[in-house]
């Protein structure tokens, strides 16, 4: 996956908070009664210093920022760099690098002034160094997530082209300012300055050798960065110079799982050489019990969904495709499959977004009417009707997902026939085909905005609508809703957008994915926001004494 509640463009951030208050818009929680903590009657001793150790489930492909496209490089990117703003656990847009910004009242032109800061080799962080970083966006291959955000800066097109030697619209004004002109106002530009991929990274040090930059990388952030044994860890050391608090752990190391070796770090929590890990499936029946153990459960900004091929003979009808929708049982699922782990979906923004409602009124209540169905497909009595569900991923527990499915249109007299494609380029290749049915699908919104959910997958043209789904007034809607700039009205468009959508049910939302983490009894401190684990810092963790616990 930045709208403003000061319904002007004409704000200066100050005091370390941003007008752009992406979390009083979604009615989210804060965060703190998730996080692992044992209160007490007096304040717990804190153990100054101190190794953590942390479960990576593979070895990232680069720690260059520019190139990270796995959550492996994002999560050590998270702790090694800075960027001008960052998001709170609660998804607010606080600044980082940047110490105030103001936008102009047209919306077109940012202005940032910058902290004092060095890098971790010493260098002083300037405005160069940002308009290096952000300009490397434009030319990166592969394209990087974050650049459809960035098109609208004036001369980007140009320099990505080559016909230009700069971007038009970055301007260092001195070491500490750094101004950006947009083309148009883009409400979503702000907040994607948050993406690890627009990380400042620093420009001389960098150009002297970028590929040993990407395995020995330098940022600002509260970690620097030790060294990377392939297949065994990354270590990282507190920063003394951080320009916020310095960390309060002496060192973090990221203990490597090639393949991501579920038994092998379930063995290591264990016997006390993991200080956390993620738990699903049958490892959280294998921890539950344990003493003292400390358990996260936190919504991620994501949604697992059926999408049916609205051009299909059999699927073009959206009086069929709302009763396939209507006929699941989304609360049965997730006891009866994921044993509640996750939070039934009943629209397509999740919790934690901006424009995010529970029940939007184009949901429809649960119902299975055969004789309905039947009439509309032309099934005669005792017929049915063959309906193929493509998944990319085959588990016991997508297996038995579908399974569900089968049963629960088994009453309309839908028969159900899975197709397993595990290589996901194979996958989205069949997606594109004219003989698509039903697909699972998940999907993560990379900046906590709710275009970055709507747009890729319902507008008339998005590389993601495999549904293909078109409807004038929603691409019309996605438009407008980009150049809105107060947030009030902003996330009521959306939420209006969504309700249309849902009402032509070119998809049945099934259940909104979490982030779910255990923590050894003496750890405190931890921040984990909707975004995941990938996009949070481990700045705040300490230990406590062993009598507080």
């Amino acid at each position: 996956m930045s709208v403003s509640r000061c319904g002007t463009w004409k704000v200066l951030l100050v005091a370390g908070w941003s007008c752009w208050c992406l979390g009083l818009l979604c009615g989210c929680d804060s965060g703190r009664e998730a996080q692992p903590t044992k209160p007490g009657p007096t304040a717990a001793r804190i153990v100054a210093g101190g190794s953590y150790q942390v479960p990576l489930l593979n070895n990232p492909s680069t720690l260059d920022p520019l190139y990270v496209q796995d959550d492996y490089g994002a999560t050590i990117v998270s702790q090694v760099f800075s960027g001008l703003i960052r998001f709170s656990p609660e998804l607010y847009v606080v600044p980082d690098l940047a110490a105030t910004w103001s936008v102009d009242s047209g919306g077109t032109v940012y202005r940032f002034t910058l902290r004092p800061a060095t890098f971790h080799d010493g260098r002083p962080v300037t405005a160069t160094d940002v308009v290096f970083s952000l300009s490397r966006l434009f030319r990166a291959d592969p394209e990087p997530f974050i650049l459809p955000q960035l098109l609208k800066v004036e001369g980007a097109e140009a320099y990505r082209r080559g016909s230009a030697d700069t971007v038009a619209g970055f301007e260092a004004a001195d070491d500490k300012t750094f101004i950006v002109r947009l083309s148009e106002p883009y409400a979503p530009f702000l907040t994607a300055l948050g993406m690890y991929q627009a990380k400042i990274v620093p420009r001389d040090l960098l150009l002297q050798d970028p590929r040993l930059f990407s395995r020995r990388p330098v940022g600002s952030g509260p970690f620097r960065f030790v060294r990377w044994d392939r297949d065994q860890a990354i270590h990282l050391a507190k920063f003394a110079d951080y320009f916020a608090a310095p960390a309060k752990l002496d060192q973090v190391v990221f203990r490597i799982y090639p393949g991501g070796k579920a038994d092998a770090v379930l063995a290591d929590f264990l016997a006390d050489r993991l200080d956390e890990m993620p738990v699903s499936g049958s490892v959280r029946e294998e921890l539950t019990g344990l003493p003292d153990l400390q358990w996260l459960h936190r919504p991620n900004l994501s949604i697992l969904f059926y999408g049916f091929n609205c051009r299909h003979p059999l699927l073009k009808d959206v009086r069929v495709r709302t009763l396939l929708a209507a006929a699941i049982d989304r609360q049965a699922l997730v006891q009866q499959v994921y044993g509640g782990q996750f939070e039934p979906a009943a629209s397509i923004l999740p919790p934690g977004m901006p424009g995010y409602q529970p029940q939007p009124a184009g949901f429809a209540a649960a119902v299975a009417d055969r004789a309905a169905f039947q009439e509309l497909t032309g099934l005669a009595s005792g017929q049915s009707l063959a309906l193929e569900i493509v998944s990319a991923v085959e588990s016991a527990q997508s297996r038995a997902e579908l399974e569900f499915i089968k049963q629960a249109w088994a009453p309309l007299g839908v028969r159900v026939d899975p197709k397993f494609i595990p290589d996901w380029g194979r996958f989205e290749t069949y997606l594109a085909a004219p003989t698509l049915q039903v697909y699972r699908y998940v999907w993560f919104a990379d900046i906590p905005d709710p275009d970055n959910v709507l747009g890729p997958l319902f507008g008339s043209r998005a590389a993601a609508n495999f549904m293909r789904y078109e409807d004038p007034e929603v691409d019309a809607g996605l438009r407008q809703a980009l150049k809105l700039t107060d947030a009030v009205p902003r996330a009521e468009m959306y939420r209006r957008l969504e309700q249309r959508i849902l009402t032509a049910a070119p998809l049945a939302p099934l259940f909104y994915l979490t982030s779910d983490r255990v923590y050894k009894p003496l750890v405190r401190g931890v921040q984990l926001g909707a975004l995941g684990f990938a996009y949070s810092t481990l700045a705040e963790v300490y230990w406590v004494h062993p009598e507080d616990q």
